[in-house]
C-alpha cells in the first residue's frame, strides 16, 4: 500500500489520505507511509463486503469532504501525475464521478451456456481489424475513482451522474489480485512504479 499512499500524498490534490482497515499491521504501514488511518467497521471488513459499504462507513465517520477519492491498494502503478491529471479532467468537465481505464486491444468472446456455442463480443471475425486500425476497448482498471459528495450521499455508489473517464497507460491494467499478478508486477514496478525523491 506504500506505493499508492505515497503517490496520493505527493500528488498534492488531497486534503487527507486515509487507509481504511481493521488490521493493525496495515494500519502501522499506512501511518508510516504518510496516511491517516480509519478503523473500519467489522461488517465492512469481511471477504464478502462490498467496496461501497466500506466507502459508506468511511464517509459517515469523515463527512467533511467535497469529493471522495477511492484509491485501490491493488493498483500500485498509480503516480502523482495520474491523480493530478484526472482531477483536472474531472474539474474541467464539472463531473459527478470519474473512472479510470486502460485502452486494450483484446478480442472478447462469450459462450452460450445452453449450447456451448462461442461468439465474438466486440468484433466481427470475418472483418477482424488490425490493432493499428482499431481503437480497442476501454477497460476499467480500478486504480481510483472520484465521487462527488452529493452523488455519493444520494446513491451510495462510486459512479453515477455525469461520469468522465481518465485513460491511464497500458501497464496500469495489472491489478494485484492473484499470485500471477504479483509475478507480473515485480518487473512493472521497477520500470513504472512511483519512486519518491528522498
Amino acid at each position: 500500500i506504500d506505493w499508492c499512499i505515497r503517490a496520493g500524498v505527493d500528488s498534492g490534490v488531497f486534503t487527507d489520505v486515509y487507509v481504511s482497515t481493521d488490521h493493525d499491521g496495515i494500519a502501522d504501514v499506512a501511518a508510516a507511509s504518510g496516511a491517516k488511518v480509519h478503523r473500519r467497521a467489522a461488517e465492512t471488513a469481511t471477504s464478502t463486503a462490498s467496496t461501497e459499504s466500506a466507502m459508506v462507513d468511511f464517509a459517515t465517520a469523515h463527512p467533511d469532504f467535497d469529493v471522495l477519492c477511492l484509491i485501490q491498494a491493488t493498483s500500485p502503478l498509480t503516480t502523482p501525475e495520474h491523480f493530478r491529471d484526472a482531477l483536472a479532467l474531472y474539474e474541467k468537465a464539472s463531473a459527478d464521478s470519474l473512472v479510470t481505464a486502460v485502452r486494450a486491444h483484446r478480442f472478447l468472446w462469450r459462450v452460450d451456456e445452453a449450447t456451448g456455442v462461442a461468439s465474438a463480443k466486440n468484433y466481427e471475425p470475418v472483418k477482424r481489424p488490425r490493432r493499428q486500425d482499431w481503437d480497442g476497448e476501454l477497460i476499467e482498471n480500478g486504480a481510483f475513482y472520484f465521487t462527488d459528495k452529493a452523488l455519493f450521499e444520494n446513491t451510495q455508489c462510486r459512479l453515477g451522474g455525469k461520469t468522465v473517464l481518465y485513460e491511464m497507460p497500458e501497464h496500469t491494467l495489472v491489478e494485484l489480485d492473484s499470485m500471477v499478478d504479483w509475478e507480473i508486477m515485480k518487473s512493472l514496478v521497477l520500470e513504472h512504479g512511483y519512486q519518491p525523491k528522498a
